[in-house]
């Protein structure tokens, strides 16, 4: 499953859960829980400490986003 922060609302960030089988689901999460620097868009694991960003992932969405908003504006 991939989680996405999809928004922040108050003291919950919103999470896009995206399940293997293309389903979508939301789920609150109190902002505290996670890293000080996770921002909208961040990709998100699960680790023995609570919550982290994936850099790596989250980059990787970002540049393909990037790529596809570059291709419309052509």
């Amino acid at each position: 499953m991939t989680m996405i922060i999809d928004r922040f609302e108050g003291d919950y960030a919103v999470l896009e859960l995206r399940e293997e089988t293309g389903e979508v689901l939301y789920k609150n999460l109190p902002a505290s829980w996670l890293p000080e620097e996770a921002a909208e868009g961040d990709v998100l694991v699960k680790t023995a400490e609570g919550y982290a960003v994936d850099t790596y992932e989250t980059e990787k969405r970002r540049a393909a986003a990037a790529e596809k908003l570059h291709g419309l504006q052509d």
